[in-house]
């Protein structure tokens, strides 16, 4: 903002706060818009009656607004405080003010409220019709910092978002360009562009662009310290006038002289400890083979996994069996000879705080899997901690399973994920290129099911209640490893001031992020409090937040799914354009495709397409006059995978889908049939392989196509069981791709 506006409004807030005031007048939120260069009504205050000026008042027009100006008023109109005076008079004016001052009054008993005069506005007309009226916010969130608001204005504003229309949400700072992308976008933008009234978009964006620049300013956001702080502001309505004006009729806005809390920073500090330590201590190991022990499979993951450099603590002492070689159990961390990287505690947690004072300069980075017993509020858990945590320790959980990382040729890689490998199944590939951060145990186990054939994981995370290492300090982490293609997010709540790094930190990565969020309901967010200890916010910002930073956000879990896998698989496979062939074996199949598709088209398939298909159907069944082929439940594998190669080839296809009916007799699609080197199965893999365009595949089939579809999976394919979530998970896929 430039310094003359910036000097302006100080102004209007230090008058504000010298009277003790935190909510301004609106006359004051008049003069804070004027200096930014939005437009409002003629406006007067006077004190009383008495000081009436007739000559200032001539140019306000036949009719006026008068209404009252207390610093304890906040809905004047409900109680008489707002009137509109038609061919006013100076001697009628002034009766109507009384009357209104006396009528306000009478709502009151015992101390009347201080009513610092009244305020009289020009009579703004306009039609007040959809999208005449507009409403600009502002709110302070406590997770993101400033939020802007936009959506229709008027009286019925909180009605018509909460049943018909959403408010819109942006974060700023914002451009101006930003804003015109913002507005442009809105359902009412179409309105205006029918009416031939694409002016009315350059207006708004204009207002929206100059009170984000007023929140940077006077925000958490501000570049410097200031003395002043915008809470809130509520510009309703913004009216376009017959005279194609933008005029701010109403405004409200509260502030105050405290700072805020400066945005906090990513902290990677010793990350690499909790997934590549040369040494591992694990506290908490049981040698009494008949009793559960978490630590003692974690133990057992590590030493398969090659670890030697491993340490076992059980204050009973004696030795534990691992793969038939004898580790020592250690009585206490004390007793370990030398220096570790990484301490996973699986004791009980009333003595985490008392065992955090022993790992001062022996330890660089701690896992604490126990959760907290009912008896133990989180806060005292927090307080404990505090008290004795050496600085330089970097602490995961508590309430977690902690990390999983896959081998490289260098190191090991470590699994803390204390599930017996049976159960779990976890297993990694060449193409593995996926962190997975988690607040839930539980859901890195069910995501990790439903991807086991595709290996993608590279890493898992389940970092829990976030004592220290947070959500955010992961994202940067992984942001910059050169491993990790995709990072994949499940959060149930962000801490104070960690939702407005998170969505730094989202539209600075250059890698796509896949989330999903629970708490967006008011039971949900009850359940996600006490599971983790976290505060949930606002689930309309947080979705606000990851449109604007580019964030895949799944609205459901099972889309969460089907997102990771395809961004994960076809990670270097980007489309060039929205163009798609769809290859199926059903004419169901194929009406159902045409029904998915959405933001992606049917290709137009070249003259030479064409003709190579039409040597290639040699049953003389096919409709070649779509790119939505059905190639008949005739075709077999050889035949099928021909049709899809040929439309791969054609220039004007950007990707294809390939849905499968399994059941056909003309497929090797059976358990014992499709490991065949002919079968549909490995010619669509090879395919694959020799394509730089997204190849997606549905197999509509029970449980016996199971072992067809986990080859391809295998194999690099996003596999899907019915052809509506193949199509939407490419079109999430090609959408993000272009958007970029």
């Amino acid at each position: 903002m430039e310094k003359n506006m910036v000097q302006i409004i100080d102004g209007i807030l230090s008058g504000a706060a010298r009277e003790g005031r935190q909510v301004l007048y609106e006359f004051e939120v008049y003069q804070m818009l004027e200096a930014i260069g939005i437009t409002v009504p003629r406006h007067l205050f006077v004190a009383s009656p008495k000081a009436l000026n007739l000559t200032l008042l001539e140019e306000f027009g036949s009719d006026l607004v008068v209404k009252i100006v207390s610093p304890h008023i906040a809905h004047k109109q409900k109680l008489g405080g707002v009137k509109v005076v038609r061919n006013w008079r100076t001697a009628g004016l002034e009766k109507i003010m009384d009357e209104m001052h006396n009528q306000v009054l009478a709502h009151f008993l015992g101390d009347p409220p201080h009513i610092a005069g009244f305020l009289l506005v020009e009579f703004v007309h306009y039609e007040p019709a959809l999208g005449r009226e507009a409403m600009i916010g502002f709110r302070e969130d406590g997770e993101f910092g400033p939020v802007l608001l936009m959506s229709k204005g008027g009286d019925d504003a909180e009605f018509f978002a909460q049943h018909y229309d959403a408010a819109n949400l942006l974060l700023p700072p914002v451009s101006l360009e930003g804003a015109r992308q913002f507005v442009a976008g809105l359902k009412i933008a179409k309105k205006y562009q029918q009416l031939g009234k694409s002016q009315y978009i350059e207006l708004l964006a204009d207002a929206l662009y100059k009170i984000a620049c007023l929140v940077s300013q006077y925000s958490s956001l501000a570049a410097e310290d200031t003395r002043f702080r915008l809470e809130a502001l509520d510009l309703n309505p913004l009216v376009l006038t017959a005279d194609e004006r933008l005029v701010a009729i109403d405004g409200y806005a509260e502030f105050r002289t405290a700072p805020a809390a400066p945005c906090v920073k990513p902290n990677v500090h010793n990350l690499e400890y909790f997934f590549r330590p040369e040494s591992i201590a694990v506290i908490g190991v049981s040698a009494d083979l008949a009793k559960p022990s978490m630590a003692r499979e974690i133990a057992k993951l590590l030493h398969r996994m090659g670890h030697r450099d491993l340490f076992l603590v059980n204050p009973k002492g004696g030795s534990l069996e691992l793969g038939g070689e004898l580790y020592p159990l250690h009585r206490s961390f004390q007793e370990i000879p030398q220096p570790v990287d990484l301490v996973v505690y699986a004791a009980p947690i009333a003595s985490a705080a008392q065992f955090m004072e022993e790992l001062r300069g022996k330890a660089k980075a701690v896992i604490v899997i126990s959760g907290l017993p009912a008896g133990l509020e989180y806060a005292e858990f927090v307080r404990q901690m505090d008290l004795v945590r050496p600085p330089e320790l970097r602490i995961m959980g508590p309430n977690c399973m902690g990390v999983y990382c896959a081998p490289t040729g260098q190191h090991p890689g470590v699994n803390t994920l204390f599930i017996e490998e049976k159960r779990l199944g976890l297993s990694h590939s060449a193409r593995s290129n996926t962190a997975l951060l988690t607040q839930s145990g539980a859901l890195a186990l069910t995501t990790n099911d439903q991807m086991k054939e595709s290996r993608l994981f590279k890493a898992i995370v389940s970092f829990g209640n976030k004592y220290d290492v947070q959500i955010t300090d992961l994202l940067a982490y992984f942001a910059h490893d050169k491993d990790t293609e995709l990072i994949a997010l499940y959060l149930e709540g962000l801490a104070r001031g960690e939702g407005r790094l998170f969505f730094q930190l989202a539209q600075e990565a250059s890698k796509p992020i896949v989330a999903y969020k629970s708490g967006r309901t008011e039971t949900g967010a009850q359940a996600a409090a006490s599971h983790t200890a976290a505060m949930s916010g606002n689930y309309a910002v947080f979705k606000a937040a990851c449109e604007q930073a580019g964030i895949v956000l799944a609205e459901r879990l099972e889309d969460y799914y089907d997102y990771v896998k395809i961004f994960s698989l076809l990670a270097g496979k980007k489309p060039r354009g929205q163009q798609v062939a769809v290859v199926v074996n059903a004419g169901f199949e194929s009406a159902v495709a045409g029904d998915a598709l959405s933001r992606l088209r049917p290709a137009p398939l070249a003259a030479e397409t064409k003709q190579k298909l039409q040597k290639i159907d040699v049953h003389g069944l096919v409709d070649l006059s779509t790119a939505l082929l059905d190639v008949t439940p005739m075709a077999n594998d050889q035949l099928f995978t021909a049709f899809v190669e040929t439309v791969l080839q054609d220039p004007a296809v950007d990707a294809v889908v390939v849905g499968i009916v399994p059941h056909s007799n003309a497929l090797k699609s059976t358990p014992d049939t499709c490991q065949d080197a002919d079968s549909m199965a490995q010619l669509l893999v090879q395919l694959a392989h020799k394509t730089d365009k997204p190849l997606v595949v549905s197999v509509n089939g029970g449980r016996y196509f199971d072992d067809f579809a986990a080859l391809m999976e295998a194999g690099g394919l996003p596999v899907y069981r019915n052809i509506r979530a193949a199509i939407q998970a490419l079109e999430v896929f090609a959408s993000y791709h272009l958007k970029r």
